[in-house]
Formats: C-alpha cells, sequence, structure tokens
C-alpha cells in the first residue's frame, strides 16, 4: 500500500536536531523530502556519535537517524547561485521547513511575499526560539536556556541546582508540534498565498508541562504554597543489579507497594512522605534494603502482578534487553548501529470495501478539521491531549466517561475537602478537555456499550489510551468498530503496545519516560537518574496527532480507514535515539552530563534570593576549564537577583533566563503579545485562563480554543437526542445510571 504522505513534497531548510525531526517523520510516512544543506553541511554531521574515535562527517549516526531516506542538495543561501537552486526545488514542493532565526528566509530574498510569487500554494513551516513575532523575538538563547526559561529545568536533588532534559531530548518537542501544525494547514483548502505555521520552541516546550500556572493559582487559591511540588513515590530507587522506578499514582498504589515492601505501618503516611515530611527519610532508610535483594526485572513482575505502575530505568545498553521492545522487533538496523524504528504502525486497510472518500468531514468548513466527527474514549493525558487538538481546529469530539468511573485525570490536583464536586475542580483535566462535548455511559451495561457503537457507527475517527484489554472487553477494539465502519480511523496509544510480554502492564508517564531511556540520561554523573516532569503524555499526543492526520489525508484521496497503534515507549524512545546509536555503535553509556553540553560553556548557577536560579550558556572555544567556568560563574551570581544578572547578559549578547516557576507564567510578556492564554469560564471553577497550542497558522483560526471544558455528562441530553432517543428512553437510562451527571458514591 502507498505510504500515508505519498506524493508530498517537502523542502527542508534545517539544521541539527528540530526541523530535521519534522522532515524525518514525513519521511517515515512515504514524503518526499529535499534537505538543502550549506557548502560546510548541517553541523549534526560533526556531533556524531561516530565509529570508534573517528570524527568522519559522512558517518555520524545522529545525522543519519534524522536525515535518513531524504535527497541531499548543497547549495550557499548566500550566494545568488545558491539561491537559484533552492528556488528551483520549492517551486515544486507542497512544504517547506526552516528553522533558522527570524529574518534569515527574508535576508536570503525567501520571504513569504517572495515564496508567494514562486509558489502561492506552499505550506511554509518555520520554528524559531521564541516565533516570528513578540518582544522576545530575537532574543539569544540556547536549548539549555529555552529549557530554563519554560520550565523544563527543575530541581530534583535539594543538595544541587536544578537540572535539564538530557540526550537533547527537548529539541524534537518542537519538531514535533511543527509536524503536527503543518499538516493541520495542509488540510486547508489551497488559497492562493503561502499559509505559514509559526512554531515557537519555548511555546513548544510550555505545551508539555502539567500546567504548571494552573497548578500554581490554584495552590494559592487553596492557601498553599503556590510552587508547591511533591515528590512521586518510590520514584527512581536502586535494585540489585540497577534502577527502577515505581510510581504511585493513587492512594491503592501506595498501600499495595507498603504492602509488597512489608511496610504496611506507612499505608497512612503517603502525604507526609510525599512532601518531605520528618518520616521520609525513615521510610527509605527502610524500604532500600527491601529493594535491593531484588533484580529490577523481579521488582517489576511483582509490582505488575499487583498493578502498581512500575518500570525499569533503562539506559542505552539496557534498553535493547527490554522484552517489550525486543518482541516488538522496535530497535531497527542502520548502517554500524541500531536506532529506534518508526513512533507509529498503521494497519493494513480492512478487507471491506472503502467508504466515499471524505467521510463524514465537510473539506469547505473554515476550520481544518470541520465536519470530522471523533469519539473519545481516552483516559488522563494522552488521547485527551490528542482530542482537544482536534476540537479546537473544529473536529465535534464526544468524550465518553461514567458515572461510576469518570476520568480518572480528574483527580489529579483536586481533593475531596472541596466538597460534592471536587472531582470537577481539576485544572490539569480541564485544561486537556477544553472543545468537547461530554456524554457519561457505562460501558458495563447492554444500553451503554449498544450506544457506544451507534456512536462508533458514525464517527470518522475513534481515539483511546487505555491499557488493550479495556475497550476489547467493551467490544471496541478495531476489529469490532470495522464492523460497524469500514472507514473509521482507529488511534490506540496503549502505553506498551498492543502486543508482546508487557502488552498489559499499567503505566503513566514516568513509566514511559524510565522505559525509553528518558530518566537514564537526565540528572548528574555521580547522581541516580532523575524523572522528568512527565512531558510524554503530550509528547505521545503530538505524535499520534501527526499520524491521524496523515492518515486522514490519504482517506481523503482513497476513502480507506486504517488502525494506528502509537506505544507510547516507543515514542519515548524516539526522542531518546542518541544513547541507543552511540551504545550500539561504540559500546559506550555516557555519564549523566547534569546541565552541560559539548560545545558549550554553561550551567544553572545560584543568585542572591533563595530558590531563584539563572541559566548561563556561552560557546566553549576551548579557553577555559569548564570546573573554573562554574566557579567564577557561580560566585558573581551569587551577588545579584535574577533580573539583573540576564539582564547583563543579554546586554553583552549571552544567552541567559531566569529558571522560570508556574507562578510566573502569567507574567511572561512574550506569551500575551503571542495570545498563548486564552480565558474561559467554567460553571464551578469560573474563570481560568488556558494555554494554548505552540504555533500561529497564518490561515488558520485567530483563537486557539473554541469552547470551555465540559462538566461530567453535560451534553447528555444533546448527544442522545441527536442519535434519536427520545425524553423517556433517555429518562430511563439516567435512572438506571447508565448515564448521569454526578459521579456515584461522593
Amino acid at each position: 500500500m502507498p505510504e500515508p504522505l505519498a506524493g508530498i513534497r517537502v523542502v527542508e531548510l534545517a539544521t541539527e536536531i528540530s526541523g530535521p525531526y519534522a522532515t524525518k517523520l514525513f519521511v517515515d510516512l512515504g514524503a518526499t523530502v529535499t534537505k538543502v544543506e550549506p557548502p560546510g553541511g548541517d553541523p549534526l554531521r560533526r556531533w556524531g556519535p561516530f565509529p570508534g574515535d573517528e570524527s568522519d562527517p559522512g558517518h555520524s549516526g545522529l545525522f543519519e537517524y534524522l536525515n535518513a531516506g531524504k535527497h541531499v542538495i548543497t547549495a550557499d543561501l548566500t550566494q545568488p547561485d545558491g539561491i537559484a537552486a533552492a528556488r528551483e526545488v520549492i517551486a515544486h514542493a507542497d512544504l517547506l521547513v526552516e528553522d533558522r532565526a527570524p529574518g534569515t528566509l527574508e535576508g536570503w530574498g525567501l520571504g513569504v511575499d517572495a515564496l508567494a510569487r514562486l509558489n502561492p500554494n506552499l505550506v511554509l513551516l518555520r520554528i524559531s526560539a521564541f516565533g516570528q513575532s513578540g518582544p522576545w523575538r530575537d532574543r539569544h538563547a540556547t536549548p539549555l536556556t529555552l529549557q530554563a526559561v519554560s520550565g523544563w529545568v527543575s530541581l530534583r536533588d535539594p543538595q544541587r541546582p536544578p537540572v535539564q532534559a538530557g540526550a537533547r531530548i527537548a529539541e524534537y518537542v518542537a519538531g514535533a508540534y511543527g509536524a503536527l501544525g503543518a499538516l493541520t494547514a495542509v488540510r486547508q483548502q489551497p488559497t492562493g498565498r503561502v499559509i505559514s505555521v509559526d512554531v515557537s520552541e519555548f511555546e513548544t516546550l510550555l505545551s508539555t508541562l502539567p500546567y504548571p500556572m494552573l497548578m500554581s493559582e490554584r495552590m494559592r487559591s487553596l492557601g498553599f504554597p503556590p510552587n508547591v511540588r511533591s515528590s512521586p513515590m518510590l520514584g527512581v530507587v536502586r535494585a540489585a543489579d540497577g534502577w527502577v522506578g515505581i510510581n504511585c499514582l493513587t492512594g491503592q498504589h501506595w498501600l499495595d507497594v507498603c504492602a509488597m515492601l512489608g511496610l504496611t505501618e506507612y499505608g497512612d503516611k503517603q502525604i507526609d512522605i510525599m512532601m518531605g515530611g520528618p518520616q521520609r527519610a525513615e521510610f527509605f532508610a527502610r524500604a532500600e534494603p527491601v529493594l535491593a535483594e531484588r533484580t529490577v526485572a523481579e521488582i517489576v513482575e511483582l509490582s505488575q502482578a499487583m498493578r502498581i505502575p512500575a518500570a525499569p530505568v533503562n539506559d542505552g545498553a539496557s534498553v535493547l534487553d527490554c522484552p517489550q521492545y525486543a518482541k516488538r522487533g522496535f530497535f531497527t538496523e542502520a548502517r554500524g548501529f541500531r536506532q529506534p524504528g518508526k513512533p507509529y504502525r498503521f494497519s493494513d486497510p480492512p478487507a471491506a470495501p472503502p467508504t466515499s472518500p471524505a467521510t463524514g468531514e465537510n473539506d469547505s468548513g473554515a476550520l481544518p478539521f470541520a465536519g470530522l466527527r471523533v469519539l473519545d474514549l481516552s483516559t488522563f493525558w494522552a488521547g485527551a491531549y490528542l482530542t482537544c487538538y482536534l476540537g479546537a481546529f473544529g473536529a465535534d469530539i464526544i468524550k465518553v466517561e461514567s458515572i461510576q468511573r469518570p476520568d480518572g485525570h480528574r483527580y489529579s490536583g483536586a481533593f475531596p475537602f472541596e466538597g460534592d464536586d471536587w472531582y470537577e475542580r481539576s485544572a490539569i483535566w480541564q485544561a486537556t478537555n477544553l472543545n468537547k462535548r461530554d456524554l457519561t455511559l457505562d460501558l458495563t451495561s447492554p444500553h451503554g456499550r449498544q450506544i457506544a457503537h451507534r456512536l462508533a457507527a458514525r464517527a470518522d475517527v475513534v481515539v483511546e489510551n487505555f491499557s488493550p484489554r479495556v475497550v476489547e472487553h467493551f467490544e471496541l477494539g478495531y476489529e469490532s468498530l470495522v464492523a460497524l465502519n469500514p472507514g473509521v480511523i482507529m488511534v490506540r496509544m496503549p502505553g506498551f503496545g498492543l502486543e508482546g510480554p508487557w502488552r498489559d502492564y499499567v503505566g503513566w508517564a514516568l513509566n514511559i519516560e524510565q522505559t525509553s531511556g528518558m530518566s537514564a540520561v537526565t540528572g548528574y554523573p555521580d547522581g541516580p537518574p532523575c524523572n522528568l516532569q512527565g512531558p510524554a503524555d503530550p509528547i505521545v499526543g503530538v505524535h499520534a496527532g501527526v499520524a491521524l492526520l496523515a492518515a486522514l489525508e490519504q482517506r481523503r484521496r482513497t476513502g480507506e480507514g486504517r488502525l494506528i497503534e502509537v506505544a507510547q515507549i516507543e515514542v519515548a524512545a524516539c526522542v531518546t535515539a542518541e544513547p541507543v546509536i552511540e551504545y550500539t555503535m561504540n559500546g559506550v553509556v555516557r555519564p549523566r552530563e547534569g546541565n552541560r553540553r559539548r560545545g558549550y560553556l554553561q550551567g544553572v548557577y545560584p543568585t542572591s534570593i533563595d530558590d531563584a536560579w539563572v541559566a548561563v550558556s556561552v560557546p566553549d572555544n576551548g579557553m577555559l576549564d569548564h570546573d573554573m567556568f562554574d566557579e567564577l560563574v557561580t560566585a558573581w551570581t551569587r551577588t545579584g537577583t535574577p533580573d539583573h544578572i540576564v539582564t547583563t547578559l543579554r546586554a553583552q549578547g549571552i544567552p541567559a533566563e531566569k529558571l522560570m516557576t508556574g507562578d510566573q507564567m502569567y507574567d511572561i510578556t512574550q506569551l500575551d503579545a503571542r495570545g498563548f492564554y486564552e480565558l474561559f469560564d467554567h460553571p464551578v471553577t469560573g474563570p481560568r485562563r488556558y494555554p494554548g497550542w505552540p504555533f500561529r497558522i497564518s490561515a488558520g483560526p485567530q483563537r486557539h480554543h473554541r469552547t470551555p471544558p465540559p462538566t461530567l455528562g453535560q451534553h447528555n441530553d444533546e448527544i442522545l437526542r441527536g442519535l434519536g432517543l427520545s425524553g423517556q428512553e433517555i429518562a430511563a437510562l439516567r435512572d438506571q445510571r447508565v448515564i448521569g451527571e454526578r459521579v456515584l458514591n461522593t
């Protein structure tokens, strides 16, 4: 079968990771990509890793991973003949991708007006540090300072400075969002003018955090410190042969962990221990020897048998031995090394005849997804993030919960002492479920399943991210849906995949980050691996969106539906590629780097204000020892306020940023200038400013979201009447508790 994006022609004027990762995703989906390199080549060619000690730009493993399958031409865009060569390929392209500093294209004579004369139906994807507009447009930045100002650099060890995410993971994020925005723009009807997609790397990182600005505002309203953070329990701990992550998400998980460790007397001490209370050290002093007697595999197997989310903390070597990756054949052979496979898998089209192209879609709609009907069976964050996006751009999203078991994300950051409606107060749930209609259905009942099947029969897209057995138990797997609706596209987003020995393992973002290698590369060389802040969920949601839009593009041509499997551990491994490449090329597992990075003198430094830090990053010309640099900078930064330090350094062209906390994120002028936040009024919690999407589409909607988050079952009557049910039938369903508007037993 042709690949979903077969026939799409892309030109890449990008270097390093963000832009090339966007075009790698297009290559994976069948597009033809022409990469235009400068005479000296993409700088990533000189990054490596290289075989042995050889520093050959022709054998850089990371460059090959990101650029395999692309056609490469060399052109000096500062010279007329180079510009002419670029114009030639751009004239025949559908999509142009660039990630240079704002104004660079214009300086080459390739600004939007010039491109419109050359190719009026072109989609232009532009990735830059802070976007093409706003007061920070031209601010100097490095990957470290972008992580700092977005909240990605966080305190993971109270005795040491906050630390960045390792292995250049953050640089992939803008590429994934860019691919999503570009394919959204492709769905716009030809306008006769260039459609620009303006991606801010800063905003992409901010968009992957669990809404720290909302959580800070909420904590303050409840009388708590605005930036209070708890430590996931038990977190990353030592086993007999390595590191393991044990990640309690609920009170029941904690009770089960205490039972597993023989420490049941701590069962009612969860909050105190999580918040660093006096019993924390005592608990770990007793737990650690028990864990140290068992292997990682034994702890994971026992925990999962008790339905406790636990996972190995894999590095570039051990990830290859992970039974789930191995059974699924995920890591593939390249030239002299192994690398992650594609972040999604497509089934063959069903044997049934295809439906008419554009099933249920209104291609003349003003919004890219107008007329698209989506049945949202997701829970928590990853799947809901995708459907929130689709709804923002015009799709009709029906989110299914139940009064017996509502979406578990409703309980994140909400507290029973707030009253009977406490499950309506989660800012995290609300921010992920804008743009949707909410329906409650008890899928354990025949009536509930029947209604779900009727909705699925009318849907263009069905999205779910439960463990595989859940939807299959309710006869809502792909085989069941195809029998009802041959043209349906189903997106399944299991944590560990639909097949393999870990198919039914439970897990959430931290498990995904630990299994894939994200945690192992984050932290200090002499310290433990560190959890990130949960960005895996939205990163998975964005990749699922890219795959879905490609499938919709193909269905628009063929009428054929698809099953798209997006295993979360595989997406996370795709953006943590370098450790595997280096290990399989050279047998090396690099130590964690803390806040350092090759090519820079940089770090996170204290200021004269307690718990206020600054990130500073300058090119390393080899003239100064890094330890000495850290000592000199620390001595100076300790004497000044964060504002004074960054202002002084920026005046000299040195990238520097304050480490932003949640309570500061509503006060960033760049976000206000770009309209990042939008105000919506919720009937229970009142007005809140919700984050939008980290790009602007020139021909797209001016707003990020369309409707406020719904209350539980808010649209029951509306949706069921749309299916033809009478008022009497709806009332009977409510009496039978198939539907409802309040959680049972609260």
